[in-house]
């Protein structure tokens, strides 16, 4: 029988102080070397927004996080966890550099660049880079999208299509996912073919809604590579693409649905969606309208708010609500139901009238998703033009 060695209390108590010892010599050296008298108010404010970012309660939620991975993956995948890295904000506090800012590197060696108001000077002159367009992917072949055949039928409404003052985002957080179709796996039902994934489903909604005579801009961004932090990511994509389009009103973010695997690295062919195993997680989003199989839809509003975030999450939900509403207006049975998620904000707390599109499933054809984008788009507009009337 093997012996059990106990360690002794005055062990671990010792430890235990050691480690103590060893906290308060690092926190009272960072506030013994950063707390001097600023040479200017500039410097004052710098030095006390780098504090309030190091001591703040994304540094909790940070160690916090580092203690629980369970914790730290569900916050990253509702899109939680805050942008805050360990690294950048101890620099910033200890050596007053920002490492996502280069300038302040320049600035901490020569002083006098920090009189200088680079951001404005460089406005003056009129040379402040613009950024950069969004990428439009390409067009979809028209002989896969039977939706795509019925443009020339739509009529223009009253709002006029104008791309400087766009009304709608379409965007995908998790741009990857894809459908049953022919296309070069990245991931489990997922690929990087802007043609087979998400992004195609974003442009056929777009060309619909555009036909309507409502602008759109589509932003087309891979933002679930890796994808951990997706929401993350996809965040700070929204608050670029608004920033630049202040007129855009109404936020979609489309994605589909899944359940169990049905494309993989090692499929060799394209599989019948109707002799799936899951057959009744098929049923749920398929169905056929005018003559032709479509994707069900189902709508997800994000419930959760931090700290000084406004509960503004019931306009979303009216928003949802009075979208699938409309929907079964038009094809009873397509819409499947509004989704609350009490975890999640889905990032719908950065625009009133945002909503997340489930469109179909790993198990619908990308040809059945295509076919539901006219539906959609058509109820889409519908609501916008209500709204844009009151």
């Amino acid at each position: 029988m093997s012996k059990v060695h106990f360690i002794k209390f005055s062990t671990i108590m010792y430890c235990l102080g050691i480690g103590i010892i060893i906290l308060c010599i690092a926190i009272g050296s960072m506030l013994f070397f950063t707390d001097k008298p600023a040479a200017d108010e500039a410097v004052t404010a710098d030095s006390t927004d780098s504090r309030k970012e190091l001591f703040s309660d994304d540094m909790l939620k940070y160690f916090i996080n580092a203690a629980s991975p369970t914790i730290e993956v569900l916050y990253k995948e509702c899109g939680l966890l805050p942008e805050y890295d360990m690294k950048t904000s101890l620099v910033r506090y200890v050596a007053d550099i920002d490492l996502n800012e280069p300038l302040s590197i320049l600035k901490n060696q020569l002083p006098m660049l920090g009189m200088v108001d680079v951001k404005n000077a460089s406005s003056a002159a009129g040379t402040e880079k613009q950024p950069a367009p969004i990428k439009q992917p390409d067009k979809p072949k028209p002989e896969t999208d039977k939706a795509a055949n019925d443009d020339n039928k739509e009529k223009i409404n009253e709002i006029n299509v104008d791309s400087d003052k766009p009304l709608v985002l379409i965007y995908h957080t998790h741009t990857r996912e894809a459908y049953i179709s022919k296309y070069k796996v990245d991931d489990v039902d997922r690929t990087l073919d802007p043609q087979n994934n998400m992004v195609r489903v974003g442009e056929g909604l777009k060309k619909h809604l555009e036909n309507q005579g409502i602008s759109v801009i589509h932003d087309e961004t891979v933002y679930d590579v890796p994808y951990e932090n997706s929401y993350g990511r996809s965040k700070m994509g929204i608050k670029k693409v608004l920033q630049k389009y202040p007129t855009i009103k109404y936020a979609f973010d489309v994605h589909r649905d899944a359940f169990a695997e049905v494309i993989n690295k090692n499929t060799t062919q394209v599989p019948d969606p109707d002799k799936l195993p899951n057959k009744s997680f098929r049923r749920k989003y398929v169905m056929n309208c005018n003559g032709e199989r479509v994707a069900k839809v189902m709508w997800v509003v994000g419930t959760r708010r931090t700290a000084g975030q406004k509960e503004d999450w019931h306009e979303n939900l009216a928003f949802a609500q009075n979208l699938h509403k409309t929907l079964n207006q038009a094809a009873q049975g397509m819409s499947l139901n509004v989704e609350t998620k009490p975890y999640g904000s889905y990032n719908q707390n950065l625009l009133p009238n945002s909503t997340l599109i489930e469109i179909g499933s790993n198990h619908n054809t990308l040809n059945e998703a295509l076919n539901s984008t006219k539906y959609v788009a058509d109820t889409i507009a519908k609501v916008i033009k209500e709204n844009e009337k009151r």
